[in-house]
């Protein structure tokens, strides 16, 4: 009887969401409640997403998080319990004004978590031969595009918010994705990453000719590889985000756009931030942009700790998309 009912849901769920695979369990992660849902991709592909549950009756706006480098899970276990990640801060940021999706990368199972996941040679190997910014920026198009046809999602606007890595990332996804109204990022830089590269390279006294465009030479002459790496990841990965950049993505998106960086951040410099507030002023793109002195890479000022920083950025960028969005 059981296995009946759990079929037939399964079955209503295919019927009535199109892509929608299953829903599985909900993760209470404290008083952030989300629930996983696994779809079928435009290419066939199984994709996991998580979607905060309906804190009210009635249909809110989607805000689609993109989170930066690696190959952990969305959800994780710390100490037998599970943690909240920054889905939950964006959650407790919006206060049940929009539902918040999180959607895991390509070749990513749930609770992954790899001792040192910024080093894609600890990741999983179906991650180091799926992800490149088309697949993960499809991958979350397609997972917008299913949570959209859920009850209580109001598919009018929808915010994707990425930080670091994927700050280009939700400027991708704003491209690919017709339905994506809005899209910001935070400390993502704007010339393509090589420049990014190269400025941290010098910023630690070494030679970025040695250090960034010998390497990228060698990617270029095996530019698919999932075996060989640089800076920590695949050349395949590499060559995928180098096609392009924040500002080639910015340009050509047709959502409003936010921007935000620290002056202090050390990984990626504030002069990306101030070559791309140029670039758009000169191509008249109107965004906003919010340079914050004194923050680091995570958005915290020196008095703060790790969220605080993006927790406050998190709220502006909230109330700019949903003031806009009730209009």
């Amino acid at each position: 009887m059981v296995v009946m009912l759990k079929t037939c849901l399964i079955l209503f769920f295919n019927l009535l969401f199109g892509t929608v695979l299953a829903a599985g369990e909900d993760y209470p992660v404290g008083d952030k409640p989300f629930r996983r849902y696994v779809v079928a991709g435009g290419d066939g592909q199984q994709i996991t997403f998580y979607l905060s549950t309906r804190q009210a009756p009635g249909s809110v706006p989607l805000i689609v998080w993109v989170q930066g480098t690696g190959c952990s899970s969305q959800f994780v276990s710390v100490g037998g319990r599970m943690s909240r990640g920054l889905q939950g801060v964006l959650y407790s940021v919006a206060r049940g004004r929009a539902r918040i999706l999180a959607v895991e990368k390509p070749g990513v199972e749930f609770l992954d978590d790899p001792a040192d996941d910024s080093d894609a040679r600890n990741c999983r190997p179906e991650f180091r031969a799926k992800y490149t910014l088309d697949r993960w920026a499809a991958t979350i198009a397609d997972a917008i595009q299913a949570a959209q046809k859920l009850p209580g999602v109001d598919a009018s606007k929808t915010l994707v918010l990425g930080h670091s890595e994927g700050g280009i990332v939700a400027m991708r996804v704003s491209n690919v994705s017709p339905v994506v109204t809005h899209a910001a990022s935070l400390s993502g830089g704007g010339p393509v990453y090589l420049f990014h590269l190269a400025e941290f390279m010098r910023s630690k006294g070494l030679d970025a000719e040695k250090e960034v465009y010998t390497c990228w030479n060698e990617i270029l002459q095996d530019p698919e590889s999932i075996t060989k790496f640089c800076w920590g990841q695949t050349y395949r990965q590499w060559s995928s985000f180098m096609k392009t950049s924040i500002i080639e993505e910015a340009l050509k998106s047709h959502a409003h756009l936010y921007f935000a960086h620290g002056t202090a951040d050390m990984q990626q410099t504030i002069a990306g931030f101030d070559v791309l507030r140029a670039e758009l002023a000169a191509k008249q793109r109107d965004a906003v942009f919010q340079r914050i002195e004194g923050a680091d890479h995570a958005l915290d000022l020196p008095n703060q700790k790790v969220p605080e920083g993006l927790e406050a950025v998190f709220g502006r960028v909230e109330d700019w998309f949903l003031e806009d969005a009730a209009k």
